[in-house]
Parts: structure tokens; C-alpha cells; sequence
């Protein structure tokens, strides 16, 4: 029952992380850049969080001066660096190469899970995570565009940056209340980014009501809740399993792209999506 509620924990998580392309794709056609958007997002997320822990459960904003510390660590060499990386290989790379090379971190954390963790994977583990691969794949496959090799380095790097951040997280944060730990990770993601990028927060308060909508929907509906939900997740399922179940993520920004900007959807795109799914259900049967 546990690794079920957990599951669905992961799988809602990567719901609601799906959408960041669509939020994404708005903020720069609506004249936000990179450091801003992540800047912002962060910034209102950890506002939002405060504020709401503050009034109506302040006992989530202890956490032990170890957790914390560990929280902070994962915020700004984790969850910070793994998205500034993310969306600078966007400007030299296509985004569905970008997406496929992000997208290979499951096998990182696979690989992570294994040799250093020493968490054994099944074969029907091992069957499931390349049916997701193979359905992801299809799914994003399209017009491959490289203008710099930096860029798909930077991909990469975002894949690995976030096999680290999921294993740590799964590894160091047993037992740790999810609302706590997102507290401070996204907090020290917003320190972190302000610290990188140093955008103009004076333009926070001067945001259109298109920019400040996209950027509160990139604060609740893609980091509040998908950090939360996907760090209550991993205290009930293996790392290796969580980082399949999140697979589902590029599958909902496929379908979202085409029900809100209405891009077109194949069904080759159809029949890859419903490998992932199978994929998905594959993981949830008993090892």
C-alpha cells in the first residue's frame, strides 16, 4: 500500500511538472529570459511557502540543523543548478533533444541505485525502464537542431545534476516531512539562482498580468506542489522506481502543448506515450 501511495505521489508530481514547457514557452514569448523566469518562479514559490507554513503550520519550518543543511544543499547544487543547466542547452539545442537527453537520468539513478546505493533492480524493473525510454523517445522524436555542442553538454549535465538530486534526496531524506524539506530547497534554489543570473527584482513588482500569472503557475503548479508531492513519493519507493514513474512528465507536456497551444500530436507520438504507460504500470507490479 506504501510504494502504491507512493506511486501516486510520483506520478501526480510528474503531472504537474509536465506543464513547465507550456508555462515556459509563455514566459519567453511573453519577454521574460532564463534568470528571471527561474528567479521569479523560485522566489514566489518559497514566499508562497513561507507565508502558508507561517500562518497555518508553523511547526513544518523546524526541521534539525542537519536537515537543513542537507535541504539548502539540494536547493542550490541540486534543484537550481539542474534547471539553469536545463533551460541554457534549450538555446543551443532543440527542445525535444533537450527533453531526450534530460530524460536520461532515470538510468543514472538506475545505474546510482546499484553500484552505490547497492539497491538491486529487477528484471521487470529493468524491462520497464526501457519500455519508458523507447516510448519517450517516440514521443519527443522530431526535428534534432544543434547549434552548440555546449549545449547538449549542458543537457547532460542537467540529466546527471538531477540523478544526484534524486538519489540524495531518496537516501538522506527518510522521514523528513515533505512540506519541511521543500521549504528550504526551493528557498535556497531562489538564493542560488538570484546569486547566478542576478535579474532585476524590481521588475517583480512591474511583471504583466500574462508574465506574473505564468510565473505563479510555474511557483504552485511546477515546483510547490510537483517538489512536495515527488519528495513524499520517494520515502515510500526506491529512487530507481521514483525516476521511472516521473517519466510520465514529458508525456503530459506532449499533450499539453497540444491542448493549450495547440501544437500538432502524431500518432506515433500516441502509440510512444502509451509505452510509457505501460512502462509506468510495469513498475507498479510486485518485484
Amino acid at each position: 500500500m506504501q510504494q502504491i501511495i507512493g506511486f501516486i505521489y510520483v506520478l501526480l508530481a510528474g503531472v504537474c511538472f509536465g506543464f513547465l514547457g507550456v508555462f515556459g514557452k509563455i514566459a519567453f514569448q511573453n519577454d521574460l529570459n532564463v534568470g528571471e523566469l527561474l528567479t521569479y518562479r523560485f522566489t514566489l514559490a518559497a514566499i508562497i511557502l513561507w507565508a502558508g507554513l507561517f500562518i497555518f503550520k508553523k511547526d513544518l519550518i523546524r526541521l534539525s540543523f542537519r536537515q537543513i543543511v542537507i535541504s539548502i544543499l539540494l536547493g542550490a547544487f541540486g534543484y537550481a543548478l539542474f534547471s539553469t543547466l536545463y533551460f541554457m542547452s534549450i538555446k543551443g539545442i532543440s527542445v525535444a533533444l533537450a527533453a531526450l537527453l534530460l530524460f536520461t537520468f532515470p538510468i543514472f539513478v538506475s545505474l546510482g541505485s546499484h553500484f552505490i546505493l547497492k539497491d538491486k533492480m529487477s528484471r521487470l524493473q529493468i524491462l520497464s525502464l526501457i519500455l519508458a525510454c523507447l516510448g519517450l523517445t517516440i514521443v519527443l522524436w522530431g526535428p534534432i537542431v544543434v547549434h552548440s555542442l555546449h549545449a547538449v553538454l549542458y543537457a547532460l549535465f542537467a540529466a546527471v545534476a538531477y540523478a544526484i538530486y534524486v538519489l540524495v534526496s531518496g537516501r538522506l531524506q527518510q522521514g523528513v516531512k515533505p512540506l519541511s524539506s521543500s521549504l528550504y530547497v526551493i528557498s535556497a534554489a531562489a538564493i542560488a539562482l538570484y546569486l547566478w543570473h542576478q535579474p532585476s527584482m524590481s521588475k517583480l513588482v512591474h511583471l504583466t498580468t500574462t508574465q506574473l500569472g505564468v510565473v505563479m503557475g510555474l511557483a504552485v503548479v511546477c515546483t510547490v506542489f510537483p517538489l512536495t508531492l515527488f519528495l513524499a513519493g520517494l520515502q515510500k519507493m526506491k529512487s530507481s522506481q521514483a525516476s521511472i514513474v516521473v517519466m510520465i512528465e514529458p508525456v503530459v507536456a506532449t499533450f499539453a502543448a497540444w491542448f493549450i497551444l495547440h501544437e500538432t500530436l502524431s500518432v506515433w507520438q500516441l502509440i510512444g506515450a502509451g509505452l510509457v504507460i505501460v512502462a509506468l504500470f510495469l513498475n507498479t507490479k510486485k518485484q
